[in-house]
């Protein structure tokens, strides 16, 4: 039976949407994003799900109508600076059953961020949103453009020019920014920064305690705009650790993982697994879709029980503790070379050696330890495509604002990258952004394809690559 729900997904940081938003997108086959709502929750879609911009309530009664589970998304809430009172009466008329799902809208939290209570016994009891008269404490949204207007309004309506104001860019996002002065002077102060766009205008006692409890504003990464890469099924600890130190992020996946069927050449493999003295995971990506493949064939990670293990990266050594095995040799990033290094001390003489990895092209492993009397397979098990999307999205986002760091997680995000922008063009659409790399095998990716690389990561690691991000912003 379909199921139609209209979400709130909260003012933008991917902290303040509610349990049921987050149900309600790992459970749709269709999501539909209205204007405003972002991308901060997509990576919790199934990986098949059609995801796409809002179009007409038309397209969501065709959808229900053929059986299909759609959600669609709001910024906020649905029935509050929004569009789902409409919709949800469009649905009704075409006798659609829906749910709607209420969603924390940016005037009650993007305040709170900054550290501005909105209501102070004895001081400040009631809350006005809007041009409203009469509340102690007056919560505005002001488009760009509409600022000095905004304050001149207020000011005209009896508000004095000393009366405690600030102006939240980027309200409800992880990078929101507040500036404070009296109402009067507020606007100026702004423009010295050369601060711009829509904003939250905050009026009210509460301002005069902002500087002492916004907590936002003295993480490392506050204000900082950053750029994540990787694949939209990886990006959740990687976002989460950025975000909680203060970091506003951008996600743009330019790889996507496509598994490989599960073949002949797959059901060979694993028939030989009793006879496969070492099994070499390339990636993360690797161990998930080959355990996905053993179950597919009758089997589990008992089949595995003839084997050494050797786990290239610790997020891969980490997927593979997550399933109960613990690999004998944790080395770093993959080339052929430093992979035969590592082994230099293993017996290789008729060994058979299985490397379940990316479709990728040949390289001189197999040859490498064939030298020493090993034999090798390599089993591709997914496909690392750039998403069809990504080089759009990344002109329009360096051709705007651009951001200040663009990270990496692997050499396939880096050629992604780069192949979007045309070849003459790229350092000086980058600007001044920051390029940061988990490791030195990613980092000479970039470099070889004109890349300046600032920041690489001591622990190959997604937490490795924050911490050096915070790391090379405190220097700053």
């Amino acid at each position: 039976m379909s199921r139609v729900r209209l979400v709130g997904v909260g003012p933008g940081h991917p902290g303040l949407a509610t349990v049921q938003a987050v149900e309600a997108i790992k459970e749709a086959d269709i999501i539909r994003c209205c204007d405003g709502c972002g991308a901060a929750l997509l990576h919790m879609a199934p990986a098949l799900a059609d995801i796409a911009p809002f179009e007409s309530a038309d397209e969501i009664v065709r959808f229900a109508r053929a059986g299909r589970n759609v959600t669609v998304l709001f910024p906020g809430n649905p029935y509050a600076f929004s569009t789902g009172s409409q919709i949800a009466e469009k649905l009704e008329r075409a006798d659609v059953d829906f749910d709607s799902v209420p969603g924390l809208i940016v005037e009650l939290a993007a305040p709170v961020m900054s550290g501005i209570p909105l209501t102070i016994e004895g001081r400040a009891a009631s809350i006005g949103f809007g041009l409203v008269k009469g509340a102690e404490t007056i919560v505005l949204r002001l488009a760009s453009g509409w600022w000095e207007s905004g304050i001149s309004t207020l000011m005209a309506d009896g508000r004095t020019p000393e009366t405690p104001a600030a102006l939240i860019l980027n309200p409800g996002q992880p990078g929101q920014h507040r500036v404070s002065a009296p109402l009067g002077e507020l606007a100026r102060k702004a423009a010295t920064y050369g601060l711009r766009g829509d904003a939250l205008l905050v009026l009210g006692p509460g301002v005069e305690m902002s500087d002492r409890l916004d907590t936002l504003a003295k993480r490392p990464l506050h204000g900082r705009r950053v750029l994540i890469t990787r694949a939209r099924h990886q990006v959740d600890p990687f976002r989460r650790e950025l975000v909680d130190l203060g970091a506003a992020v951008i996600e743009i996946p330019t790889i996507e993982i496509r598994p490989m069927p599960t073949d002949e050449r797959v059901r060979g493999a694993f028939a030989n697994l009793n006879r496969t003295a070492l099994v070499i995971f390339a990636s993360a990506n690797a161990v998930d879709i080959f355990f996905r493949m053993l179950l597919e064939t009758g089997r589990d990670a008992r089949a595995l029980h003839p084997s050494k293990l050797c786990a290239i990266g610790q997020e891969t050594a980490q997927s593979l503790e997550a399933r109960g095995l613990r690999p004998e040799l944790v080395t770093s990033e993959y080339t052929a070379e430093g992979l035969a290094k590592a082994l230099e001390g293993w017996e290789m003489a008729g060994m058979r050696v299985l490397v379940p990895r990316a479709e990728v092209a040949r390289d001189a492993l197999p040859s490498l330890l064939a030298n020493r009397g090993a034999e090798v397979e390599i089993l591709p098990v997914y496909r690392a495509m750039c998403p069809a999307a990504a080089g759009d999205s990344l002109l329009r986002l360096f051709n705007a604002e651009g951001v200040d760091v663009i990270t990496f997680t692997s050499s396939s995000t880096v050629v992604n990258f780069v192949r979007a922008f045309p070849d003459d063009r790229l350092p000086a659409i980058l600007g001044d952004a920051e390029v940061a790399c988990m490791g030195p095998v990613t980092a000479d990716t970039a470099r070889k394809l004109g890349l300046q690389v600032s920041i690489v990561a001591r622990e190959y690691t997604t937490h490795g690559l924050v911490q050096a991000i915070a790391e090379a912003a405190v220097k700053k």
